[in-house]
């Protein structure tokens, strides 16, 4: 290699540590926002992911409360958990077909303004239907924050750091649930459950706020008549609008490998389209997560990542009505803050689940001179046992009265597990067709919601009817043995399938 050569190969990489691709044009959101800007978005984008599921686990210790104000049985009012995360997994229907054609920041703030309201609606009810109800429409229009803000991490990260990045969104999805206990144990015990509404609307404004001065517009459209094959640009097809459909051949070159052609392709950022003018395509576009489910590399993780969210779901429902009864007879405010030690394992699997998927990705990368999506999932590999261990320890808990420290020992490192799956999984599943990245990821938070909406109605009779420890033991072997069997697979077979499938092979 010449000095010169030698010179713009560093140049290229000290572009891409400062966060800039060089392959794309100046005006690109990856380029032309601040890192400063950048983190700006990302924490908004994170808040805007942790309040809708906060907003969902806001009443976790406060059945006997609700069920007492509605005139129901205490055991009813899990399922208007389920009944939240159903609205999250039917609204990115609509949210995403809205944001491939008007744009990522009239989505957020529509999504966060029909939000208040909903919120309103949940404080002042006053019979269970009327509650369960505004629990569906507060899911539904809360469900934008959980499949467009991935994809506007890809609009404006370089992918070098796409996986630590979003493993920082999925995280504050993760801790959501162990936080929301925390206020509610507080609120109930001094004030009326209503201000557990009051509170979230009040988080609510903030949101929107945040996302009408912080968050620009980041959908890139690519200008047809300079578009160049993916071949020539490689870097086109990772931030390209997502509205543009492919045509189904894969290509087999590698990022790494790629010329770099001094003609950069040209586009523009902000809305493709206005939906009303052309209702034909609109109409496929809201199909195309129905038709993205046809990919098995789509499909799988997220039925399967799915089931450990809803074991995660069942640790949480099944926690304070097993801990507010004899032996343990916990306080409000006690129980509330006991749910920490599940954040506090939310919080540290963001490292395993981002950093470390990253740094595996680029030494697989390294070693294998290329990269490809599946390369991730080797991390995912050495945190499978601790699925196991973990539910066997609340098991234990549940069946011989252990000391509560055990649950919570348990819990939290299953938090730890999938908030490290969650940055892992949810990534892999975004680069496997990130042209498409949001109907990946309504795939994804389908099966995650649909998965959340049904445990709250079996999770605790289950094992009420055939022991607990046997069902932490099932759901654990489950969490272990489904999860290895996928990573083996995919690891092994995962291009392959891809090929089959006409997706895009084009290394991330």
């Amino acid at each position: 290699m010449d000095a010169e050569s030698h010179s713009q190969t560093q140049h290229r990489a000290d572009l891409i540590r400062d966060g800039r691709d060089p392959d794309l044009p100046s005006h690109h959101p990856v380029n032309a926002l601040s890192k400063w800007r950048k983190f700006l978005i990302l924490l908004t984008l994170s808040y805007s992911g942790f309040l809708a599921n906060f907003s969902v686990a806001i009443i976790q210790v406060a059945f006997p409360t609700l069920g007492a104000a509605f005139h129901v049985s205490p055991s009813l009012i899990p399922n208007t958990i389920g009944y939240n995360l159903l609205g999250v997994a039917v609204g990115p229907l609509f949210w995403n077909p809205l944001s491939k054609t008007i744009g990522r920041r009239p989505v957020y703030l529509l999504g966060s303004l029909l939000f208040i309201p909903c919120v309103v609606w949940m404080a002042l009810s006053n019979s269970y239907v009327v509650f369960a109800v505004a629990r569906v429409f507060a899911g539904l229009t809360s469900s934008f924050s959980q499949t467009v803000p991935p994809a506007t991490v890809g609009d404006i990260f370089v992918k070098e750091v796409r996986g630590s990045k979003m493993s920082m969104f999925g995280v504050a999805v993760v801790i959501a649930p162990a936080v929301g206990p925390i206020f509610c144990g507080a609120i109930v015990e001094n004030t009326s459950w209503r201000v557990l509404f009051w509170f979230i609307l009040g988080l609510a404004v903030i949101q929107f706020l945040a996302f009408f001065f912080i968050v620009p517009e980041t959908l890139w459209n690519v200008e047809e008549n300079t578009a160049m094959p993916s071949s020539a640009h490689p870097a086109l097809e990772l931030t390209s609008s997502d509205h543009k459909i492919d045509d189904g051949k894969g290509s087999s070159e590698h990022v790494e490998e790629a010329p770099h052609s001094a003609h950069i392709p040209t586009g523009r950022v902000g809305p493709a389209w206005m939906p009303w003018k052309r209702p034909g395509e609109f109409g496929a576009i809201c199909l195309s997560p129905i038709l993205m489910a046809r990919y098995l590399t789509i499909l799988v993780p997220s039925i399967y990542y799915g089931s450990i969210f809803a074991w995660s779901v069942g640790i949480t429902i099944v926690f304070p009505q097993k801990f507010e009864k004899p032996p343990y007879n916990f306080a409000l405010i006690p129980l509330g803050a006991a749910f920490l030690a599940f954040g506090l394992g939310g919080i540290l699997g963001k490292w395993s689940g981002g950093i470390v998927g990253d740094k595996t990705v680029m030494y697989m990368a390294k070693k294998r001179g290329q990269r490809q999506p599946e390369h991730r999932l080797w991390a995912l590999l050495p945190i499978l046992p601790f699925m196991f261990v973990s539910c066997l320890l609340v098991g234990l808990t549940v069946k011989l009265q252990l000391h509560w420290i055990v649950y919570l020992i348990g819990g939290g490192l299953f938090f730890f597990c999938l908030s490290a799956a969650t940055g892992i999984l949810q990534t892999y599943v975004l680069e496997g067709f990130l042209s498409r990245s949001m109907d990946t990821q309504a795939v994804f938070v389908f099966f995650k919601s649909i998965w959340g909406f049904a445990v709250p109605f079996f999770v605790y009779e289950w094992g009420q009817e055939h022991g607990f420890l046997g069902e932490y033991i099932v759901q654990g072997a489950l969490a272990a043995g489904i999860g290895a069997i996928i990573c083996v697979v995919f690891i092994w077979k995962g291009y392959e399938i891809r090929q089959w499938q006409g997706m895009p092979l084009v290394a991330r």
